[in-house]
């Protein structure tokens, strides 16, 4: 299957795929905040190696931050990789608050096989205290809109970024999550989503359920992606 386009919920939404030949199992990955596809490369050479075990399918949020567009949007790869590719079985993997769209995206979706998050919080306010720092938070949460410039370039971040959160109670849906296989990866170096974040996502969820923490990893696992990416096949391959 080639890489395709299609009109999304907020724009057009170009999907990039990695081919398997052996079998229809697909991977969906959700990129974190303010992240890419692409993921500096890593995510990139991660769904290459994936590629020898199932599809994967990567993608860009159309520039919004708002979780709750992103669900939809999430939803909408989901539906159209259904319709194009007719996956035998279809596991997301969602990167930081990428992985917050995943779990929310799949717990209301029985037909998710499987659920992969990766350095992904339990607390999504708490997070984004941390990975702001609180002055800017505290502006943030008391309605003043963000103007944020880094090597990623410029963002505004309005207040309905944070009010938009608080819809979603993620200790809620893992405790839910009670059948279906989760794998959960997250650095002990983590300052964005501390690890203890992680390991209470994998205490509440039940059933047929992995974590790995990893003692060099920080939130981007700059030191560890190799080992983790090979987990990941792995895990994948014992469930195709």
């Amino acid at each position: 299957m080639a890489n395709f386009t299609f009109t999304g919920p907020y724009g057009d939404i170009e999907c990039v795929v990695n081919n398997c030949m052996s079998n229809e199992i697909v991977l969906i990955m959700a990129h974190g905040f303010r992240g890419s596809r692409d993921g500096g490369g890593r995510s990139t050479a991660f769904a290459q190696m994936a590629a020898g075990v199932c599809k994967v399918v990567r993608f860009n949020f159309n520039g919004s931050q708002i979780l709750s567009r992103q669900v939809e949007e999430l939803q909408a790869v989901i539906a159209t990789v259904r319709e194009k590719l007719k996956p035998q079985k279809l596991f997301l993997l969602g990167r930081s608050l990428g992985g917050a769209a995943s779990m929310i995206t799949a717990s209301a979706d029985e037909n998710v096989d499987g659920l992969i998050l990766w350095a992904t919080p339990n607390d999504l306010r708490k997070t984004f205290w941390n990975a702001l720092g609180e002055e800017l938070y505290n502006k943030l949460d008391a309605g003043e809109t963000l103007h944020l410039e880094d090597e990623r370039g410029k963002m505004d971040l309005t207040p309905d970024f944070l009010t938009d959160l608080d819809q979603y109670d993620l200790s809620v849906l893992m405790s839910k999550w009670q059948e279906r296989p989760l794998l959960i990866l997250h650095g002990e170096q983590d300052v964005t989503v501390n690890v203890e974040q992680g390991k209470k996502n994998f205490e509440l969820a039940g059933g047929d359920k992995e974590i790995y923490t990893f003692h060099n990893g920080d939130h981007t696992f700059s030191e560890c992606a190799t080992e983790a990416n090979a987990t990941i096949v792995k895990w994948l391959y014992s469930r195709t």
